[in-house]
């Protein structure tokens, strides 16, 4: 065999090499052999993967560079760099990494993520992701947040509603403790300075400044229509969205008719509208919306418009 045969083979093996152990549709390790081929989520740890074959392998790699501008600010800009991986499986792997300069084209911090840029009281801060953890700074570069913050979102001026070791809580820009991180679940009501809070796997409704205005108490708390729906045992409750009590936990149910709240209490009906005004006494055995009517079934078996 001569010499241009032998190079034709060994450039041969090469390519199918390359081809057959490409990156992991799961690990993205070149020498991994995994047979996952319909995963769609790609984890860029790299992580190694023990499958027994691997046919996905990287098609194409694309880099874009931006340059944004954060608003009302003079003093700062920002350039992202996304790099975007095609998979011969469809599949797609997207990554950014940001750096903020200052306006001489200083770098005040790079490689981050999930940049927010935030006014408060004319200073001008910034919060981010970088090295796994969330953070604050000033627009000096000086970090104002030490804790290991997996979440950090803006909810209310000079509020961040915050994670770590799985709880939750508020703090301030200059990472102030507002509402103490020690909930399991806290969930802001449609933008309002209140939130559902989980603790000890019962709810309550806290707001803003840690005024707790539901203990937690309630096995259940949920969205209805314009209020919120209290549930504790078998009984129930109704609040507003601003967390203020409309009626009180010892009704036998709660439940939308239209427009219209039906509550029952000792096997009689009373009609609320959703900002838990009283229409009607508790008298009714049945109450139906007939052609845009509210009827109610009174004990005397007569229907009667409310």
């Amino acid at each position: 065999m001569d010499f241009q045969k032998l190079c034709l083979i060994g450039l041969a093996f090469i390519f199918t090499s390359e081809m057959s152990f490409g990156y992991c549709s799961s690990c993205y390790n070149t020498n991994c052999n995994c047979t996952n081929r319909n995963s769609h989520y790609h984890n860029s740890n790299y992580r190694n993967c023990s499958s027994s074959s691997c046919s996905t392998y990287l098609v194409e790699t694309r880099e874009e560079i931006t340059e944004d501008k954060f608003p009302n600010c003079k003093n700062h800009y920002m350039v992202t760099k996304t790099t975007t991986k095609y998979y011969s499986d469809g599949s797609k792997l997207s990554f950014a990494i940001s750096t903020i300069y200052n306006s001489d084209g200083s770098i005040l911090v790079d490689d981050c993520r999930n940049v927010k840029h935030i006014i408060y009281n004319n200073e001008h801060y910034f919060t981010f992701l970088k090295d796994k953890y969330y953070r604050v700074m000033n627009s000096q570069g000086i970090r104002l947040t030490g804790a290991n913050y997996t979440q950090m979102q803006e909810v209310a001026p000079n509020r961040l509603l915050v994670k770590r070791d799985k709880k939750y809580g508020v703090i301030d820009l200059n990472q102030k403790t507002i509402i103490p991180i020690k909930y399991q679940e806290l969930e802001q009501i449609e933008n309002n300075n209140v939130f559902i809070s989980k603790l000890n796997h019962y709810y309550g409704i806290v707001d803003i400044d840690n005024n707790i205005l539901v203990e937690n108490t309630c096995d259940k708390i949920k969205p209805l229509q314009d209020t919120l729906l209290l549930k504790q045992g078998n009984k129930y409750g109704l609040a507003d969205l601003l967390g203020n009590v409309l009626l009180t936990n010892d009704n036998d149910q709660i439940k939308k008719l239209g427009e219209y709240i039906l509550v029952k209490k000792n096997n009689k009906y009373a009609v609320y509208d959703f900002e838990g005004n009283q229409l009607s006494d508790y008298k009714y055995s049945r109450v139906k919306l007939e052609r845009n009517q509210l009827k109610g079934f009174t004990v005397s078996d007569t229907w009667e418009s409310l």
